[in-house]
């Protein structure tokens, strides 16, 4: 996978391996010359051969910086092209995904997978790439150094180094494991940091700083445990590559003490091997630290592999419709037979089947965990059905692009997200293209047009994070805005008017009923004004129908409704009486 994003920046790879070879031939000429200068004080002529040999070590030493230097800046170029390609596919994965996926992945675990993992990686796309291709030619130019100048060092140099690479393997597979827990930890670490700062709310309610505090320590020392295991194992290499550089010098010395005992002239020679010996320190030191960071690096890569190889559970199909000039909606529903369930041994609906003319309104009512927010997930394709089918004007929701039938779903959840931007371009967030006049008649519709207005930057006022800014009705309503803001030939309100009081409510449908006369609407709510005026209600108990009709029908015929109905009746009419005493 790291060779797959490096590729991503072949041009600049290939020029920065480029001025490495070229580096690294200045590099391994230096110790020839080091050996030729000293060992010149022999010759006729030693401050001229002094002069020459110093000026020639100057000069490949002023061509390697300068080669040297342009490879850190490619290789800077190819770990930033790197990073950014492998953030641009893990963003895209994450757009891509369905809510099957989100719902089974810790936000905290995303968030350190989308950020830290991928900034893990950063070190082996960028000076981890340069110092391994350094390393591996500057260990090839001094093996074939001792090999033009000494063979019988040759064979202690070449098993000293395949030594130190087996150390690093070692060392790397030892690591590997503690690595991914550390990454594992850390992502655990900012889910539990994530989950505090949403909840702080939550938290404080119920006085358990404590108790929070303690998991974070938990998690924060689990961390630190895998940061301090990996230190164990890191800590062998140095200390090894010392007592092989030490064995190296000793052999040198030795071998070249006896040769030169035999033979003066070849002092220049054993000075040669001894730079050789000096500059193969470098590459053997950095072998450590770039095994270090491919294996930080592929632990991170790992987890984030897992979210780029992670398919959506919703696809579109090979000859799916668009909907658009050619294909409208009229919005005629039909839930044939349907049956889903969010774990593959609980069904949430069970054999569920009704019809909806276009136009017309629904209201959906059970108890809790009957499935009525589960069919209103269903229609816009955010999970797919197990069994059986829903049709929109006939044709089932499978054959059109999930894309255009998503833009003619309007949805106004009872929680409501708010980004922090301006109220306008909330209420624009679905339609970037929006005029202004748009953006304020579907406020007036939502009744939030007044309340903006009084506000010193209007309809530029910031909302806050998660639209913090805000009261509980004043979010439900600009959330209503937004989804009207696109036009939808089906609005779906998910108790979206329960944060409001009746007049209010009563103004927002009066409007609804007026501008969306040709939309076709679902609804849960409690409030029984509106179940009383819609189309067709649907009764559900356990994920099954137990009954479908209007009013009138359900009243007389169906004893859950009766009892529902009575009950919200009586609670509705108790809230009044006491709200009115109040005033």
């Amino acid at each position: 996978m790291i060779f797959k994003y490096w590729l991503k920046s072949r041009k600049f790879f290939i020029l920065e391996f480029t001025y490495l070879v070229v580096s690294t031939v200045f590099y391994m000429l230096i110790p020839i010359f080091i050996g030729r200068m000293v060992g010149g004080f022999q010759s006729s002529a030693p401050v001229r051969a002094f002069i020459i040999n110093f000026s020639m070590i100057l000069l490949f030493a002023s061509l390697r910086y300068i080669s040297n230097r342009a490879a850190r800046l490619r290789g800077a170029e190819v770990s930033s092209r790197a990073v950014y390609h492998l953030r641009t596919d893990i963003s895209n994965a994450i757009y891509r995904q369905s809510f099957s996926y989100f719902d089974k992945t810790e936000t905290g675990q995303l968030i350190s997978r989308a950020t830290s993992d991928i900034e893990e990686t950063q070190m082996i796309f960028g000076m981890g790439l340069t110092l391994g291709i350094q390393s591996t030619l500057q260990i090839g130019g001094v093996i074939i150094g001792f090999l033009f100048f000494s063979v019988p060092l040759s064979l202690i140099l070449i098993p000293s180094i395949g030594s130190s690479l087996l150390l690093s393997y070692y060392i790397a597979k030892k690591l590997k494991p503690i690595f991914l827990d550390t990454r594992e930890s850390f992502g655990d670490l900012t889910n539990t940091i994530r989950e505090n700062i949403v909840g702080a709310q939550v938290v404080r309610m119920f006085s358990t700083q404590n108790k929070e505090r303690q998991k974070f320590l938990t998690n924060n020392k689990r961390f630190y445990d895998a940061s301090v295991s990996s230190v164990k194992y890191n800590s062998l290499y140095l200390p090894a590559i010392y007592i092989i550089m030490g064995v190296m010098t000793i052999s040198n010395l030795v071998i070249g003490g006896i040769r030169f005992i035999e033979d003066p002239t070849v002092f220049g020679t054993i000075i040669t091997l001894q730079a050789y010996i000096t500059a193969l320190g470098f590459p053997l030191m950095m072998f450590g630290h770039i095994m270090l960071s491919y294996i930080q690096a592929d632990a991170a890569l790992t987890r984030v592999r897992e979210v780029l190889e992670s398919t959506p559970d919703i696809n579109d199909l090979p000859d799916a419709i668009p909907i658009g000039d050619d294909v409208s909606l009229n919005g005629d529903i039909i839930f044939d037979n349907v049956s889903f369930g969010y774990t593959p041994d609980h069904r949430t609906l069970k054999n569920v089947s009704f019809n909806v003319p276009g136009g017309k309104t629904i209201a959906i009512l059970g108890t809790t965990g009957s499935g009525k927010s589960t069919i209103i997930n269903l229609i816009p394709r955010f999970y797919e059905v197990n069994e059986g089918s829903i049709k929109i004007d006939n044709r089932d929701i499978r054959e059109y692009i999930v894309k255009d039938l998503r833009k003619n779903i309007g949805i106004v959840s009872q929680e409501t997200y708010l980004f922090n931007k301006s109220i306008a371009k909330n209420i624009a967030y679905g339609k970037d293209d929006a005029s202004d006049e748009e953006i304020i008649e579907a406020s007036k519709i939502a009744n939030l047009h007044d309340f903006i207005v009084t506000l010193p930057k209007g309809y530029d006022s910031i909302v806050g994070e998660r639209g913090t800014r805000l009261s509980g009705g004043q979010k439900q309503r600009l959330s209503i805005a937004r989804a009207l803001l696109i036009k939808p030939k089906i609005l779906i309100l998910d108790d979206s008017t329960s944060s409001v009081d009746v007049e209010t409510e009563y103004q927002i449908q009066k409007e609804l009923l007026r501008i969306m006369k040709d939309t076709t609407t679902i609804i849960i709510t409690q409030r029984i004004s509106t179940i009383r005026g819609a189309d067709y209600i649907l009764i559900l108990d356990k994920g099954r129908v137990v009954g479908f009709g209007d009013h009138d029908e359900l009243i007389e015929s169906n004893v859950l409704y009766k009892q529902i109905y009575q009950t919200l009746y009586i609670k509705q009419k108790s809230k009044i009486q006491a709200d009115e005493e109040t005033n």
